[in-house]
């Protein structure tokens, strides 16, 4: 187990993420329940448990796995609020498309079957896609673990995030 990195960075909402970079290789398997993140204090065993799920998920074998494990801060109310307007677009943004192709479609039936069909996969699917993203609040933190693997049959990535809520 060998660590690449272990370092600090703020996004554009103000947000300090904890990044930890770590190689392994297959004889470190049974080393990952050693692990230790502070950052994500009572939640610290579910994060080791997602780095070693990741780390099985890779299938690496004899080739180097390189794992990344980024851990927030707790959000302050401001930085929670910035993300939930950004879900809010994204998912804006994701259903009007959708109904825009929909009603695209829908118009080979006519103009009002057109205008039906997009307003109706519009609404269902923003109304899905805000369920589906989590709501954020004051004092959550933010967890991704990123493993990579480069040879065999090409690169291989995989990404999982998880909402310590408080």
């Amino acid at each position: 187990m060998k660590f690449e990195k272990t370092t600090q960075y703020r996004s554009e909402e103000g947000i300090v993420f904890n990044l930890s970079q770590i190689t392994l290789m297959e004889s470190d398997r049974g080393r990952l329940r050693e692990l230790h993140f502070g950052e994500a204090k009572r939640a610290h065993y579910q994060v080791n448990s997602m780095v070693v799920d990741m780390y099985d998920r890779m299938q690496a074998r004899n080739l180097p796995c390189l794992l990344t494990v980024c851990i927030s801060n707790p959000l302050t109310r401001q930085q929670a609020d910035a993300i939930n307007t950004m879900r809010g677009n994204v998912a804006k943004g994701i259903a009007a498309a959708s109904g825009g192709v929909a009603g695209r479609v829908g118009t080979l039936g006519g103009p009002l079957i057109g205008w039906a069909s997009g307003a109706v996969v519009t609404t269902g699917v923003n109304w899905y896609l805000k369920g589906a993203l989590p709501n954020l609040h004051a004092g959550d933190v933010l967890v991704s673990i990123e493993g990579e693997v480069h040879g065999g049959i090409g690169p291989q990535r995989s990404v999982v995030t998880l909402v310590i809520k408080v």
